[in-house]
């Protein structure tokens, strides 16, 4: 194996003895489907479009210019609730006129715009392609490079970079998490396997998720539950999935359609401290919950079918889900106690804040990216306030977030020329 260190803008190469080992799997479920959609499997960011609301998996890059900043109040109307009504069991589709939206209230809100104070750490090449962050309990950042092929590590003590290359590795690092061992897991979407990083021994294991092109289930994000397990998510299999790290057994659920002659594709996961597993899916407009004691999934429908969820996070409590919607620069609530589904829009003080990506909650306070602004912003449930922290650099394309110890925030950056990891304190 290669450990590759960059600090500085030099770069030092050493040999270092590499070891893989390779999970089995216990899979009880049903078999993967042996032909994918028709789509590609690198979830990369895709530029604003102002006519064509279809996205894409490819990486492009583009320079926003920097939007003339005002600091505005106003009322933000048009929030949809809906009900319960919206759930659909496992296996069945709404009949028409299942959907339900309910009176938009009117929303008073304070909206600002702010400066981001922000540390910046550049990753070459410029076009790595940084991926999904998470933060280990050293505090140090760690990410996929997805142009590279890299598993990156960021010391923010030193500012060094150290990469290191996954075994039979595609290009296509997508979600990280660290356990409570200090393990590093990944999902090589690519590559079709679960990966796991032993920094203390710096071994790969991998966990198959299948061979060949034909089998691609389309990894993406990852959370851990309590007890330990990794939950993942095969966007283009349409399954949810577990992995025990213990014994290496993988189970798998089946997400069904929105609507008939539709595919699924669950995308982003949020556990709850409780268990509780919700997701979003990149098609169909629709947040769902698996059911761990029948096994059944509920599908909880808003209010524009052509919504596309990306990344979710649970509050303090477990009872709220938030998430982003990509497509049309909403941020959305779902009530785990009631299933009622509240979706704002996102204020224009930035000009078009679509391209909402990832999402963290900190402090009670909700923070998302959003490429389409050039800023990480602000949500405050309490008195229903948008702050956003304009990037320093334009065109970031603020994409993976990840909270940090001492109310720190690090985020991704894809944009051009430079990539880099972001640490933005939390303030008041």
């Amino acid at each position: 194996m290669l450990a590759v260190t960059k600090a500085l803008g030099e770069t030092t190469m050493s040999e270092q003895q590499h070891a893989s080992a390779r999970g089995d799997r216990d899979n009880g479920a049903a078999a993967v489907p042996t032909a994918a959609p028709a789509m590609p499997y690198a979830r990369q960011r895709s530029p604003r479009r102002s006519t064509s609301r279809r996205r894409t998996f490819w990486l492009v890059l583009i320079v926003v210019p920097p939007a003339v900043v005002t600091i505005v109040a106003l009322t933000l109307a048009g929030a949809v609730e809906s009900g319960q009504t919206g759930a659909v069991p496992f296996g069945s589709f709404p009949p028409t006129g299942t959907h339900t939206t309910g009176p938009a209230p009117s929303i008073h809100s304070s909206v600002s715009v702010r400066a981001a104070k922000v540390r910046i750490y550049k990753v070459s090449p410029p076009n790595a392609g940084l991926m999904l962050p998470t933060v280990d309990r050293r505090g140090d950042i760690w990410f996929g490079e997805m142009a590279t092929n890299q598993l990156a590590r960021l010391d923010a003590r030193t500012g060094t970079i150290t990469s290191w290359t996954p075994p039979n590795g595609e290009g296509g690092i997508m979600g990280t998490m660290v356990d409570a061992g200090g393990n590093v897991w990944f999902a090589e979407q690519n590559a079709n396997y679960i990966g796991r990083f032993d920094p203390a021994r710096q071994t790969f294991g991998i966990y198959s998720l299948g061979s060949g092109k034909d089998h691609r289930v389309g990894l993406e994000d990852l959370q851990f539950d309590a007890s330990g397990q990794l939950w993942f998510t095969e966007t283009v299999a349409g399954r949810i999935g577990r992995l025990n790290p213990a014994s290496g057994a993988i189970q798998t659920w089946v997400v069904p359609a929105s609507a008939p002659g539709t595919a699924s594709y669950p995308f982003g996961l949020a556990i709850t401290h409780d268990g509780q597993v919700w997701f979003g899916t990149y098609s169909g407009g629709v947040v769902g919950h698996l059911d761990l004691t029948s096994g059944r999934v509920l599908l909880y429908h808003l209010a524009n079918s052509a919504e596309q969820i990306y990344s979710l996070a649970t509050d303090d409590r477990g009872r709220r889900i938030w998430y982003t919607e990509l497509q049309f620069g909403k941020l959305g609530m779902i009530d785990t106690t009631t299933g009622k589904v509240t979706e704002l829009p996102v204020p224009t003080a930035l000009g078009n804040p679509e391209d909402l990506h990832s999402i963290a909650v900190a402090n009670g306070d909700i923070w998302f990216t959003s490429s389409g602004a050039n800023a990480l912003v602000r949500y405050s449930p309490d008195d229903g306030a948008f702050t956003f922290f304009r990037l320093p650099v334009p065109g970031s394309i603020p994409f993976g977030l990840a909270l940090g110890s001492a109310n720190t925030l690090w985020f991704t950056a894809g944009g051009n020329p430079v990539n880099y990891i972001g640490e933005l304190t939390i303030s008041s």
